[in-house]
């Protein structure tokens, strides 16, 4: 009878944490994305998209860093649309860059736990050279981009509060693994 109880208790908690797609497509009207193309498809191109993305990703921080809402973050794309370019050229080097605000398609994206569905998404667009080689795309606002501290070769910890709990609900210690 325990266990049928904390069985019930488990499935109703994991229904209630399964992300519902009304959710993802609020986001879908609440945001501003990004978008950088390479100049074409070589190991060269691809990494200076890296570097222009570092780039773009640490003026916009810096801009948005306040921002109340998209609308908001929205405008002030705009409004700085020439520092942000300024950004980009600056880390291209030779390579031309121009950087441009729109609507654009995007595909699904998993960022976490969070999707970002597919759809038509106010962005900005950072186009290399003749924009012709892979692409890498993110949130802007709300930031989904990286975490502040983001270290790429830095091994990935997890923890779950939920995870612990359950764990200590069937006479395990927290914190094993």
């Amino acid at each position: 009878m325990v266990l049928n109880r904390r069985l019930f208790f488990i499935l109703t908690l994991l229904l209630a944490l399964t992300p519902r797609a009304g959710a993802s497509e609020a986001l879908q009207a609440d945001c501003v994305r990004l978008h950088v193309v390479a100049a074409d498809d070589s190991a060269e191109a691809q990494a200076l998209k890296l570097e222009v993305r570092d780039a773009c990703l640490a003026c916009a921080g810096a801009l948005l860093a306040d921002c109340a809402d998209a609308d908001e973050a929205w405008r002030i794309v705009n409004e700085n649309l020439e520092q942000l370019t300024q950004a980009a050229r600056d880390a291209s080097g030779d390579v031309p860059a121009r950087a441009e605000t729109g609507i654009y398609d995007f595909p699904d994206r998993v960022y976490g736990e969070t999707l970002v569905p597919a759809g038509r998404y106010r962005a900005l667009r950072v186009v290399l050279g003749p924009g012709e080689g892979h692409n890498w795309w993110c949130v802007l606002y709300p930031s989904l981009c990286m975490p502040e501290d983001y270290q790429p070769d830095a091994p990935v910890q997890f923890h779950s509060i939920i995870l612990d709990w359950i764990r200590a609900w069937f006479g395990g210690r927290a914190d094993e693994e």
